[in-house]
Parts: C-alpha cells; sequence; structure tokens
C-alpha cells in the first residue's frame, strides 16, 4: 500500500503541482510554461505505468479497498480535470466506482461548481 501511495504523489500528484504553480499559483513572471508541458507528459506517462497495473484489478492492492484506494481516487480525479486520463479507460472507470460510493465526497469539478453558485 505504502508503494502506491508513494507512487501517487511523487509521480502523479508532483507534477500536476508543478502545472499548477506554472499556470496560475506563481506570478506571470515565475511561471515557466516550458515546465507545463514536461509535467504533463510526466504525469500522462505515469498514469499509464498505472493503468497498466489496474487492467484486471478492482483495487489497487490485494482484494480489498485500502487508503491507497481513497488516495489514488482523489489524485486520479485531479489528473482527469488536467485531462490526463484519455488514454486511461480502467482509470476512468476506477474513479466512476470510487465517487460512486455512498459516502464519497463530491469530485473536483463538483466542489469548485458549488463554490462558484
Amino acid at each position: 500500500m505504502h508503494r502506491w501511495n508513494f507512487f501517487l504523489v511523487t509521480e502523479i500528484e508532483q507534477p500536476l503541482w508543478r502545472i499548477a504553480r506554472h499556470t496560475f499559483i506563481y506570478p506571470d513572471e515565475k511561471r515557466l510554461p516550458q515546465d507545463v508541458e514536461q509535467a504533463r507528459q510526466e504525469c500522462v506517462e505515469m498514469v499509464t505505468v498505472l493503468e497498466r497495473h489496474m487492467k484486471e484489478r478492482e483495487y489497487l492492492v490485494g482484494d480489498r479497498l485500502s487508503v491507497a484506494d481513497f488516495n489514488a481516487a482523489y489524485t486520479l480525479d485531479w489528473a482527469n480535470e488536467e485531462d490526463m486520463l484519455d488514454d486511461a479507460p480502467r482509470l476512468r472507470e476506477f474513479l466512476k466506482t470510487m465517487y460512486s460510493r455512498p459516502t464519497a465526497p463530491p469530485t473536483i469539478a463538483e466542489a469548485f461548481a458549488a463554490m462558484v453558485s
């Protein structure tokens, strides 16, 4: 479980934060557009690794739901918001399953929509 949690944080979430910093967090003069493209490519490559891992699996680790699945759902939801799951049908299905749980929090898109309303 720890292996996949670290993978999510270092290989998928980290490039997402780089994209965020260089598109809207940093002031214009500190933004590096070339870093956005590199981070996007790195993230998509790691999404592909996770897609292969999940191909025949229901859960990230073992045969039952774990903390890794919840961490993956949030991180993949963010990646999905950045259109990085286009070539990852299994991960999109995993997200749909995770967010259909009765006590699931709102997706990022739903949370932002609620803030604007």
